[in-house]
């Protein structure tokens, strides 16, 4: 990704510092994925929400909720994005299913949407980073075409972080997921 220059007037936050949080965030997403319990995938758009927000707000921007839930929308993320997961989940679930029987098919799952929830949500973190860095002068067309090659970036990173997920999912407890996505705004 190019680096953030700031906007006059606008704050200039600690990259390295955003960096880890949008890492921190990717993990914890994957780290839902891989657990079993289908709460921990609705928790998935709200923290990806959070992230946005919080990034913002760095930058010195006072967000809505609207506003960010645009900003995610934009992306194709959202529903769109979970509808896609859902059938990369099943065809991976499905080969692995045919070669491992039915244990190869859960893993298949949670493997897949493990690594789609860490890029996807490692790319948000990168882009609100160029958007609100610049100004937020990306319009919806400059958004999109900025956001395929982060998440690939994203998914080429995801070995990287594979026992920092694997760690975060044995300590997730998933009857505090709704003290994990309260809002910040």
């Amino acid at each position: 990704a190019e680096p953030v220059r700031p906007v006059q007037g606008h704050v200039m936050p600690d990259a390295t510092a955003l960096d880890r949080q949008i890492v921190s965030a990717s993990v914890t997403n994957a780290a839902l994925e891989l657990l079993p319990e289908s709460l921990a995938s609705m928790a998935i758009l709200p923290l990806q929400v959070r992230l946005v927000y919080q990034i913002g707000k760095a930058y010195g921007y006072e967000l809505d909720q609207g506003h960010i839930k645009e900003f995610v929308a934009t992306l194709g993320v959202g529903l769109t994005g979970q509808y896609l997961e859902q059938f990369g989940r099943k065809l991976l679930g499905g080969l692995l299913g045919t070669v491992l029987g039915g244990a190869g098919r859960g893993v298949g799952h949670q493997t897949a949407s493990s690594g789609l929830a860490f890029a996807t949500t490692w790319a948000i973190g990168q882009l609100a980073k160029q958007y609100y860095g610049g100004g937020r002068t990306l319009d919806a067309a400059k958004l999109k075409a900025a956001f395929a090659p982060l998440l690939e970036q994203g998914q080429g990173l995801i070995g990287k972080y594979g026992a920092e997920i694997a760690e975060r999912a044995r300590t997730i407890d998933v009857r505090n997921l709704p003290a994990l996505i309260k809002t910040a705004y």
